[in-house]
């Protein structure tokens, strides 16, 4: 197959705004869905089967977000080396449209960097009860404290989190969350799409904490 067509990062916080989770995936979850080992997550064949099973068949509520191969993006060459295993992984897909995995990275879409990215991004959580899964000193949590009516912290382990996951999706749904958003690598990936599943907006955010807390504060 060739690359896939990807909306860019308006268009795919358009969709979070209509209620859809989303999944994302970079050159770590190449690596895991290929059943390698990266800097944070020691491979296995779960976790490969299940990532896979995100990128190619997620649940209807929920996107999956890739890079967009823009190249005007400063980091376009990087993410054009991996274009070919992209494209072999996702080989049989059943998505229609994939989405933007840069609405958190800056460095790859610095179009983002921007106070209306950011609000826009702030009023997915905005006066809602969010369930948050991420390591304690994350940025994240005090951007969600700027305008979360309150917040539900699960701490993620800097290292080796899939093997912690099913405690994670009934910790994260205990009380009721109106949202849940983490920053937890390939977990966060699987997370996103099991949440869609039991019907709750699950957001897959990664390193967005630390530009939101600075165009937010």
């Amino acid at each position: 197959m060739t690359y896939p067509k990807v909306a860019d990062e308006w268009a795919t916080l358009t969709r979070l705004h209509l209620g859809f989770s989303i999944a994302r995936g970079g050159d770590g979850e190449l690596k895991t869905m290929d059943g390698a080992s990266y800097v944070r997550q020691d491979g296995s064949q779960k976790l490969a089967a299940e990532l896979r099973e995100v990128f190619t068949n997620p649940h209807p509520r929920c996107i999956v977000g890739i890079p967009t191969m823009n190249p005007h993006g400063p980091k376009f060459p990087k993410w054009d080396r991996h274009r070919g295993r992209f494209e072999r992984l996702l080989e049989g897909t059943k998505v229609e449209r994939y989405y933007s995995a840069f609405i958190s990275r800056p460095d790859s879409a610095p179009w983002i960097r921007e106070p209306a990215f950011a609000m826009a991004m702030q009023q997915l959580w905005s006066g809602k009860r969010v369930a948050v899964l991420c390591e304690p000193e994350n940025s994240m949590l005090r951007v969600l404290g700027l305008s979360a009516s309150n917040i539900d912290h699960v701490k993620c382990p800097t290292f080796q989190a899939y093997g912690h996951i099913d405690h994670f999706e009934r910790q994260l749904m205990r009380n009721g969350p109106d949202l849940i958003v983490m920053a937890c690598g390939p977990t966060a990936t699987c997370l996103a799409n099991r949440f869609a599943r039991h019907g709750i907006q699950a957001l897959d955010l990664g390193s967005a904490g630390g530009f939101l807390l600075k165009l937010l504060s």
